[in-house]
Parts: C-alpha cells; structure tokens; sequence
C-alpha cells in the first residue's frame, strides 16, 4: 500500500479522466439565471414592509439571501404536477429582541413575478390570515396561573379560540 498522500488536484484530474467532472464543480463555476438582482430583491421586501407597516428590519446582507429555483407557491392536492413552483428569494427580515417574538421572519419575492409572494415564520412555514397567534393568545399562553401542564383544559381552550376566529 502505498502512503503517499493525494492531493485534490490529482484527485479532481483522475475524476475527469473518468468522466466524474460534474460532481467536482466548484460554487463559482455554478451559474443560474435569474430575473432580479440582489440589490432589486432588497428592494422589492423593504418597499413591501414598509406600505405594510411590518415589524423589524429588512436583512439588507447579501450573504444572507437565499435562492430557491423550485418555491412551492401553490399546492394542487388533485394533481401535485400542478402545482404552482416558480424561482424566488428569501428575504430575511429581522426583529427587535423581546421575550416573547424573538425569531425573525422571512419574505418571499418571487423572481418572476418581482414581487412578495408570501412570508414565513420563524419555522419556515407560510403565514397567512387564521394560522396566526392573537394577543389574547399569547397573553394567555404566557400567563403563569394558566400554564399547568397537567391540566389540558388550558391548552382545549387555546385550541377552540381558533375554531371561534
């Protein structure tokens, strides 16, 4: 066995030489084409927060904008091929620090349509009216006296507050 060590541009010669190039790419050679620049992205979700008087502050670092080429905007539970999929950015957006909303939350700017498209909560998952805690929730969650994690009539009446809205 021999000890001589491998350097990676031998490794990455003998992976072309064998037709493996394509899983050698490095991040700069990956090119994908979009409509929006990153500085229009930032745009676009700080004139949106601003006419919708949003909470935080725009994330305006670049390096913190992602890109999906497949966003699932709409889902077709009938035929899941049509489903509404089209590029679009992740704007983070972020919150001033309290004790209870501490996480940000990120826009969604669809590349195409050079718009927002939608928001996430701090757990990626859509925002929309009805999915959203009220204050009386959150006060209620965050009073002391009613949070006994023995008494599940506590949390029923957290949960039909939503069938009631």
């Amino acid at each position: 066995m021999d000890n001589k060590k491998t350097d990676s541009k031998e490794i990455r010669k003998k992976n072309v030489s064998d037709g493996n190039a394509k899983h050698l790419r490095r991040i700069n050679e990956i090119t994908i084409s979009v409509s929006l620049k990153p500085e229009e992205v930032i745009k676009i979700a700080k004139d949106y927060h601003e006419i919708n008087k949003l909470e935080g502050n725009v994330n305006e670092d670049f390096g913190q904008l992602f890109f999906d080429e497949e966003y699932t905007f709409k889902i077709d539970l009938n035929n899941r091929k049509n489903d509404d999929k089209r590029s679009a950015w992740r704007v983070k957006v972020n919150l001033p620090e309290n004790s209870f909303l501490y996480e940000d939350y990120t826009l969604i700017v669809s590349d195409k349509d050079r718009k927002v498209m939608g928001m996430l909560d701090p757990n990626g998952h859509p925002v929309f009216d009805g999915n959203e805690f009220s204050d009386e929730d959150i006060k209620y969650i965050m009073d002391d006296d009613n949070n006994d994690n023995d008494d599940d009539d506590n949390w029923k009446k957290v949960l039909k507050s939503f069938d009631d809205e």
